[in-house]
């Protein structure tokens, strides 16, 4: 299947609109002033890439990132020709911050007392799913929705799914994909607090380099197949030709300081899009400006290109638009497409005197125009050592992939409740206990090795071991693990950033920070269970963990990994159970609240010691019929929501008189129930109660259907 780029969206500091920021890269202007967007006083550094002049739609579901995205994705389906209304369109977002900056002061007068809890119409837009339902609501109708975080990766990781989307699901005409990042207290005080930001404009490469400016912004690409882009006689821009997603399990900041994964998940993008260094022509450097990172991701190209390195050109923007963070590597990847299209490569501003640990590339110190651009290479690198690269081609250069079918299999599954650590079948019998997981439940965690991690890291590695535990022969470096979170770090951010008002932003802690951001407890994870494969988070609200399976399954199909640690948790905390959850409470469950963090282990073309087979997903509207095949003589439905909402879901199918099962009584009311239901309908098969098992998520506006059956 060959993808096609039809369609490029971007908001950056240096104007609204794809060509009007490649304008301004290739005249070497910088969007950096600064930062006025709220008051900075105290900070270290105050310099940043801000947007000015984008209104935020009314509504409380909106946010600057939210706007950000909207722009962007608006201008790529309209140069696309692309009309959600009348075709099959995805939409997929990278997003990091969503509604911080509107809900920081919010937040963090509740946590001091200062305000009461409750819900507040305004943190609607503080969830990551919050961006791609505004979206849906002002640009679609979309046919599917999916909010990843990987931390500085997750726009080219949106990417990657949109791609596999494509391959996986050929009912869809097209995916728009991109990522979308805003400014706010939170992330300038703290990259300050970790001496990540240079006061002055940045310089990567530089021998004199401080580290990064922070950005914000938007990038979106519509992708779709060719001979779809043929049929509506669409021209490409480019083409995506591969990609690659794979994790350091390292450390939480730092990265590898010899850039293995990181040449790994270069080469394997290449390899993907079949070509071979001799290919490349350009390399849209990762390039923050960081000491470290821009030595390893030096080091790390001089690996992957060999002899090339001397002859392929480098250059990084993020000194013109400053670390736009999640959208960072959508908008570095649509210059990339602009980059094959045009002929034209973007200096490194500010690049005077290259570091000897960099001497080896070839620098693009000012605008280099070339006779033909065949292939550029785009990386991307974040937090939890969360890496990924993409292959962006002059169409007739790329080659077609092939495409490799395999089934999936559950081999695994575990729940963390109040009950403790079991095996998820037990959680759709008994009552439900309201309250946390019991501390013993985590204590098989190596204290040393778990000494950083905050609550939602702890649950979500003590899960990851005992799925990786009951399984046996999985190769760790081709498995990944993905797990969703309806609201992240909530009460944790509030007190960091209640911290910052009441004693000055330089005595925000450096150690907290780093578990703010909403894919860290993945990278713990990861990095807990050496697991080397793809690692990122979602965000879904009550069907997180749905949505986590969902997207391991699209990435196993792929061929991203061998296998998957998919989850989900939800932590019990003072500001989402009284604040947020009841926002966003859909009445579909009576239950009480309670803690949950659970997992299943998917393995693509190994049945050995298998739970259940993968027979489907689907994701449908509500009010559309549920189009899954229809039931065996013993079969059962399982979900997270009340029996009669799940009823509803199948009363108009031919699983209408089906037995229903729910995890309510055992597993509470959460937004990690999903995973449970899941992993209780693979038991249910393994255990030959029934030889089919639809496990049917519910959330506000969508539903999610899987169907399990037995391996054999």
């Amino acid at each position: 299947m060959r993808t096609w780029i039809t369609g490029i969206g971007l908001a950056t500091s240096l104007g609204v609109g794809a060509a009007e920021t490649f304008r301004k890269l290739l005249s070497g202007e910088r969007g950096l002033g600064e930062i006025d967007l709220f008051d900075t006083k105290g900070q270290r550094a105050t310099l940043g890439a801000q947007i000015r002049g984008v209104p935020v739609p009314e509504g409380d579901v909106w946010s600057r990132a939210s706007a950000f995205a909207k722009l962007a994705a608006a201008e790529a389906l309209a140069q696309a020709g692309v009309d959600p209304r009348r075709a099959r369109v995805g939409l997929v977002v990278g997003g990091t911050t969503a509604g911080m900056f509107e809900n920081e002061v919010d937040v963090a007068a509740m946590q001091s007392g200062a305000s009461p809890l409750g819900p507040k119409g305004s943190l609607r837009s503080h969830p990551l799913s919050s961006t791609p339902d505004a979206l849906d609501a002002s640009i679609g109708p979309f046919a599917r929705l999916r909010s990843v975080a990987s931390a500085c990766s997750s726009g080219a990781a949106a990417l990657v799914l949109a791609r596999a989307w494509l391959l996986e699901d050929e009912t869809l005409d097209a995916v728009v994909a991109g990522g979308t990042d805003g400014l706010c207290r939170l992330t300038l005080s703290g990259f300050n607090a970790l001496a990540a930001i240079d006061p002055e404009p940045c310089r990567p490469f530089d021998r004199t380099r401080r580290g990064l400016n922070l950005g914000e912004g938007a990038g979106f690409l519509v992708l779709e197949r060719a001979t779809n882009a043929r049929r509506r006689n669409r021209s490409p821009i480019a083409e995506l030709a591969g990609g690659a997603l794979a994790a350091e399990a390292h450390h939480i900041t730092n990265p590898e300081s010899e850039g293995t994964t990181p040449a790994r998940v270069m080469r394997e993008a290449i390899e993907r899009a079949g070509l071979t260094p001799a290919d490349i022509d350009y390399v849209n450097a990762h390039g923050t400006a960081t000491p470290l990172n821009d030595a390893m991701e030096a080091k790390a190209l001089a690996r992957v290109l060999g002899a090339e390195v001397s002859r392929v050109w480098v250059s990084s923007s993020k000194a013109q638009i400053g670390h736009t963070l999640a959208a960072a590597g959508a908008i570095e990847a649509a210059i990339s497409a602009l980059v094959v299209a045009e002929g034209t490569l973007p200096p490194t501003v500010g690049l005077a005197d290259v570091d000897p640990a960099c001497e080896m590339l070839r620098h693009v110190r000012e605008t280099v125009r070339l006779p033909k651009v065949r292939a550029v290479l785009s990386n991307s690198f974040g937090f939890g050592g969360m890496d990924a690269a993409l292959v962006l081609t002059s169409p007739e250069l790329a080659r077609d992939p092939v495409a490799s079918r395999r089934e999936v299999f559950v081999s695994a599954a575990s729940a963390l409740t109040p009950r403790g650590l079991g095996d998820a079948s037990a959680h759709t019998m008994g009552a439900a206990s309201a309250g946390e997981v019991p501390d013993a439940a985590t204590s098989l965690l190596e204290t040393a090795k778990a000494r950083r991690f905050d609550r939602s890291a702890r649950l979500c590695a003590a899960t990851a071991k005992a799925v990786m535990d009951e399984a046996a022969g999985v190769d760790r470096a081709r498995c990944g693990v993905v797990f969703g979170s309806a609201f992240s770090a909530v009460d944790e951010s509030a007190a960091f950033v209640q911290r910052i008002f009441e004693k000055g932003p330089r005595l925000a802690s450096p150690a907290d920070f780093p578990n703010l951001v909403p894919s860290s407890p993945v990278g713990h994870a990861s990095i807990y269970e050496a697991l080397r494969g793809p690692a990122l988070a979602t965000a879904d609200l009550r069907a997180s963990g749905e949505s986590a399976v969902l997207t391991a399954l699209e990435l196993l199909a792929a061929g991203e990994a061998d296998a998957f640690v998919a989850g989900a948790v939800g932590v019990r905390s003072r500001l989402i159970d009284n604040a947020f959850y009841p926002l966003f409470d859909d009445h579909t469950t009576a239950a009480p609240r309670t803690e949950c963090c659970a997992a299943v282990l998917l393995r693509a073309g190994s049945a050995t010691g298998a739970l259940a087979r993968v027979a489907g997903a689907w994701t449908f509207r509500e009010g559309e019929p549920l189009a899954v095949p229809p039931p065996g003589a013993s079969a059962v439905v399982i979900g997270a929501v009340s029996a009669r909402a799940l009823a509803a879901v199948t009363a108009s199918s031919a699983w209408r008189d089906v037995p229903v099962r729910t995890t309510e009584p055992g597993a509470g009311s959460n937004e990690a129930a999903g995973a449970v239901a899941i992993g209780a309908a693979a038991r249910a098969v393994a255990a030959r109660e029934v030889e089919q098992a639809l496990v049917v998520g519910v959330r506000s506006g969508w539903r999610v259907a899987i169907l399990l059956t037995r391996p054999g």
